[in-house]
């Protein structure tokens, strides 16, 4: 019996189920019973209405589907696409002290140094200079016919290259040699060179070349001597030479020595090794610690990937201008916000920031990029934060490079050489200043410069 009760009930849920005026069958304009009520039945909508004196079913209204709103998805580019931050609002110029203030200077009198007013018996690194090369042999040193291929057509190409491109085209390099050998009736052992001290006569070298060469050269058209002796000459090392020879109606200070063969590693020398030592004859030092390997600056060390000079060596040597520089005073006490564009870039825009510690030191923070000059990888572009201490002889560190110690380029010896670039967000506080890389853009970087700590 309870079995037939739950049969019945559930049967007439089944026939209310199917007589609900919801899905029940309607059709227009028979009686409906409630005026104002809508149904729907067979995808169409129908209202109840009065027709004179009667309600009735009113002509059906399809009904139409809505369907959600489809919001569009994102490519993959759209979806990975980095949010650009706008640049930073630069401080004005009239908060930064004349560029006078930055110009420092050394109390190094016995050596060159890098303070900003040059010794005048360097050569000039603005206009043209004349550089002419002398082929010496020795009566214990023939010639070495690979230096001639060397010089003329590996050094000087790269002399040439190097050093218009750091300069901005501000300084040109020529040559002048008549491509053959001038014999010396003396010993290369003579002039005691492999001693390396004070009896070494370096500048007898020179004397003895230019003597032998006067016939042929001109030396009122020359500006700089360098005497390439053979690779078998008694010798410990080639460079850049102090020297005092009056030729030509004119007064010389600086030559170099050379050799197609390093004598200090018998293997051929670099190709910028050129490059590296005329530079000292305008008057630059190895700006680094030689205890730490660097990548920069060809002052440095010859085949490094930052090759360019550092800024502060552009600037003495008047390639960079000072209305380039954005001077302070002293540390500033609000925050200094500025842009500055790559030094490897040829235009008139800001260069390099300053903060004038003392008379002889400052801070300096210069921006790097890929260039004709510095191989660099985007992970190596970036800011360059230093101390410039011009009271600091070659040799000693007077440019100081302060880091995250990153990034650091590996070479093929199985060393490293650390280039210590800032890249966007870093900071690094060096004497009292927090310096910090605020973006990173393609010609250069916005940073500040404020008092404290990172």
């Amino acid at each position: 019996m309870k079995r037939l009760i739950a049969n019945v009930l559930i049967g007439c849920l089944v026939i209310s189920l199917n007589l609900s005026p919801a899905v029940a069958s309607v059709k227009p304009g028979t009686v409906c019973k409630q005026a104002g009520k809508v149904v729907k039945s067979a995808g169409m909508n129908y209202k109840c209405v009065k027709s004179g004196k009667k309600l009735v079913w009113g002509k059906g209204v399809v009904v139409t589907k809505l369907k959600p709103a489809v919001q569009p998805t994102p490519t993959s580019s759209e979806s990975t696409k980095p949010v650009i931050m706008a640049d930073p609002e630069l401080s004005p110029k009239s908060i930064y002290a004349d560029a006078s203030m930055c110009q420092l200077k050394s109390s190094i009198t016995t050596e060159a140094d890098l303070g900003y007013q040059m010794d005048p018996t360097f050569l000039n690194s603005t206009g043209n200079v004349n550089l002419a090369i002398i082929y010496t042999t020795y009566t214990d040193a023939a010639g070495d016919d690979r230096a001639f291929s060397e010089y003329e057509k590996v050094q000087f190409p790269e002399v040439e290259r190097y050093y218009s491109n750091s300069s901005y085209g501000r300084l040109k390099i020529t040559l002048t040699t008549n491509s053959k050998y001038y014999n010396i009736d003396k010993s290369s052992a003579s002039y005691n060179l492999e001693a390396m001290n004070q009896t070494s006569r370096f500048s007898d070298v020179a004397v003895d070349a230019v003597n032998a060469a006067k016939g042929d050269y001109d030396f009122s058209k020359i500006d700089a001597i360098l005497v390439v002796m053979p690779s078998s000459a008694k010798i410990v090392d080639l460079g850049a030479i102090g020297i005092r020879i009056n030729v030509g109606g004119k007064t010389f200070y600086q030559g170099i020595t050379a050799a197609y063969i390093n004598p200090s590693n018998r293997k051929p020398v670099f190709p910028r090794f050129l490059v590296h030592e005329i530079g000292h004859n305008f008057g630059l030092v190895h700006p680094l610690s030689q205890q730490i390997g660097y990548g920069w600056d060809v002052m440095a060390m010859e085949d490094v990937p930052g090759a360019d000079l550092f800024g502060w060596e552009k600037y003495i040597l008047k390639w960079i201008d000072p209305t380039q520089i954005n001077c302070s005073a002293s540390i500033p006490n609000e925050t200094i916000t500025s842009f500055i564009e790559a030094t490897g870039i040829s235009s008139s825009n800001t260069k390099m920031n300053m903060v004038r510690l003392s008379e002889s030191k400052g801070l300096v923070i210069e921006s790097r990029r890929k260039s004709a000059l510095d191989e660099l990888a985007p992970s190596e572009e970036g800011v360059l934060v230093y101390t410039i201490d011009v009271n600091l002889g070659s040799n000693q560190a007077p440019i100081k490079l302060f880091s995250n110690g990153k990034p650091v380029r590996r070479i093929p010896t199985g060393g490293s050489l650390l280039l210590g670039s800032l890249q966007e967000g870093e900071s690094i506080s060096v004497e009292g200043i927090k310096v910090t890389v605020l973006k990173h853009g393609e010609t250069g970087d916005f940073i500040s410069i404020s008092k404290g700590k990172a």
